[in-house]
């Protein structure tokens, strides 16, 4: 299992909710440039879960997102076939590109500009004085 807290940019295809709102299948591709600076995309079908679910509201096809902290694994487990590996990719905390929360201008840190008390700078007489 591998935690990421790095950015990861990603392009939306396909929002998919689940019946009962805890979580959505998303269908993403992301890009790489290549060594010869032409770029390379992978396709992913992650979960989002937990506080992403609540961030992605309204996400729908082409928007850009950006992925702030996820989980991938690749489990083995037994079938009828025998054992096989399932790789999962879940979306634990992400932004909408653009959106006012992806600038970081969220209505409480709004909210604490608007408080906060003004600093009053000191007299430059003051600073002149000193004798150092």
């Amino acid at each position: 299992m591998i935690f990421n807290d790095n950015k990861i940019y990603a392009k939306v295809w396909k929002v998919t909710p689940s019946e009962n709102g805890k979580y959505v299948d998303l269908q993403i591709t992301t890009s790489e440039k290549d060594s010869d600076g032409n770029y390379v995309n992978s396709s992913w079908f992650p979960r989002v879960i937990g506080k992403a679910v609540n961030t992605l509201k309204g996400l729908k096809r082409e928007d850009r997102i950006i992925i702030t902290k996820s989980k991938f694994t690749n489990e083995r487990r037994d079938t009828d076939d025998g054992k096989k590996s399932f790789f999962r990719f879940l979306i634990l905390e992400a932004e909408i590109e653009g959106s006012d929360r992806a600038s970081g201008n969220t209505p409480a840190a709004d909210t604490n500009k608007k408080n906060k008390p003004k600093e009053e700078s000191a007299p430059a007489a003051a600073e002149d004085a000193c004798p150092w």
